[in-house]
């Protein structure tokens, strides 16, 4: 295993610790910037960064060779972990997050050895993840069930896509915060 293999099994494992930003104070400090201001300020940088990174084309450890020529799937994942902070709940974004950052990985080894175990594995450790974590946050009730049941396809089924255009790392967390939404703006 080479070291951007391990370096991106690392940041990927360790997507769910960006939750933080939904327990941080409001403003950031007396007299300091909002929250929002903050995470916008953020992510800025983050978008500047990937077009100077993409015309310059440097050597990065854990890049993939072919996102040297196409936004890089953390800055994807940076896009949507924006969207999930500015747009949804922290009841919501906790499974797409833990989702993303922990079965994405299982999803790519098991694919890369050919294992019989997909997609069996993944559809049931995210439907765990999203059951157990919405059930301690939000609390057991139906709508918790329906939007796991709903959500575990829809983050397995997006991931599979492969696309120069938009990187499964996003679509792991804007499709199941979709779903959870959804269920839980459609029942009572």
């Amino acid at each position: 295993m080479d070291a951007g293999h391990v370096l991106r099994r690392i940041v990927h494992v360790s997507t769910p610790l960006f939750l933080v930003y939904y327990f941080l104070p409001d403003p950031l400090w007396i007299g300091g910037p909002t929250r929002v201001l903050t995470l916008i300020a953020i992510m800025a940088v983050v978008l500047i960064a990937e077009v100077l990174r993409l015309a310059y084309k440097p050597k990065i450890i854990g890049m993939r060779e072919y996102e040297k020529y196409q936004v890089s799937a953390a800055a994807w994942a940076g896009i949507a972990m924006t969207i999930a902070f500015l747009f949804f709940p922290f009841g919501y974004a906790a499974p797409a997050f833990m989702g993303m950052g922990w079965v994405d990985p299982v999803i790519g080894d098991l694919r890369r050895k050919n294992s019989s175990l997909y997609p069996y594995v993944p559809l049931v450790l995210y439907f765990l993840i999203a059951i157990v974590s919405m059930s301690v946050i939000i609390g057991p009730s139906i709508e918790v069930m329906i939007a796991s049941l709903l959500a575990t396809p829809a983050a397995i089924w997006a991931e599979r896509p492969k696309s120069k255009y938009v990187d499964d790392d996003f679509l792991m967390i804007v499709v199941p915060l979709i779903v959870i939404a959804g269920v839980f703006a459609v029942l009572p």
